[in-house]
């Protein structure tokens, strides 16, 4: 289904309950739009580097001429001309620069819906070619005002603030061929603090931002008739886990109905696409290895 152009420009989000060929198209789409943005800035940016370097020709050459008035007086219109080509191209360069800007929405943070993609079709190879995905990306950034989850009082520094941000630019819910049910989300953490800071007699304001990292966290609702031995694995789950570097477990949890795994990227790889997407799939093969395990002690 073709993505709605002004309401994505407008919230910079991208929704959907649909089968995987149709997301997949429309992340495909979304890549198109994100690349036309970023060739028609580079146009608009290249342009008003060329008005710019005519408008130091013109001081150049103005200047040049400053010195043959006094012989030559008809040179003064000359002048005049290039003062007013100077003022010409200081507007064209506005205008071009402006251009540039009004498309800034537009040129959204790649690595989300390449990732994204690359999830839906490892995921598209374990699902009915009918079966829906419901998804929700997001290209917002995570250091705004709408995503503080919580501002809190600094521990050791009078009067100053930690505002803590969380982003949860993807989630993603399905079912697989065996009837489990997953539920995906990426979360952006990080934190700014805060405060007016003395110094010399002299107060400043200073913040101070830190990137926490990228928590992904996946569960799989199991059909217990054929995984219901899992629960003889309590013990021996997180020794199953297996995850790339500068990834971290935060918990692994298993109840009646589901299985919970939540972990810790690196600030380091946190918009690292390709280290995001092994990520994922050892999470998903991680859990299943347990899966599969309770699936034969089930027999």
């Amino acid at each position: 289904m073709p993505i709605n152009f002004l309401q994505f420009r407008k919230n910079l989000t991208y929704t959907a309950k649909a089968n995987v060929s149709t997301i997949i198209a429309d992340l495909q789409e979304l890549a198109g739009i994100d690349q036309l943005a970023e060739l028609q800035q580079s146009k608009y940016a290249k342009r008003a580097l060329h008005y710019f370097y005519g408008v130091i020709g013109c001081f150049v050459l103005g200047f040049m001429l400053l010195f043959l008035m006094e012989k030559f007086p008809a040179v003064s219109l000359l002048i005049l001309a290039l003062f007013l080509g100077i003022i010409i191209l200081l507007f064209a360069i506005i205008y071009e620069l402006f251009k540039k800007f009004k498309l800034r929405k537009l040129n959204i943070i790649n690595y989300r819906y390449k990732v994204t993609q690359q999830i839906v079709e490892m995921l598209a190879r374990d699902m009915d070619a009918a079966s829906e995905l419901e998804i929700q990306l997001s290209f917002k950034p995570t250091k705004i005002k709408e995503n503080i989850a919580e501002t809190i009082p600094h521990p050791t520094k009078r009067d100053w603030k930690i505002d803590q941000y969380q982003n949860e630019w993807l989630r993603l819910k399905g079912q697989l061929l065996d009837k489990t049910r997953f539920l995906l989300t990426a979360t952006d953490v990080s934190k700014t603090q805060y405060g007016w800071k003395r110094s010399s007699g002299k107060s400043k304001y200073k913040t101070k931002t830190n990137d926490m990292g990228l928590d992904v966290i996946l569960s799989l609702n199991y059909p217990q008739r054929r995984y219901g031995a899992i629960k003889i694995l309590q013990n021996e789950i997180s020794s199953a886990i297996n995850l790339p570097y500068l990834c971290s477990m935060r918990n692994v949890k298993l109840t009646e109905k589901a299985l919970h795994l939540s972990v810790r990227m690196a600030p380091q790889v946190a918009d690292n696409g390709k280290h995001i997407y092994e990520t994922i799939m050892m999470m998903f093969l991680s859990l299943y290895q347990v899966l599969n395990l309770a699936k034969v002690l089930s027999k």
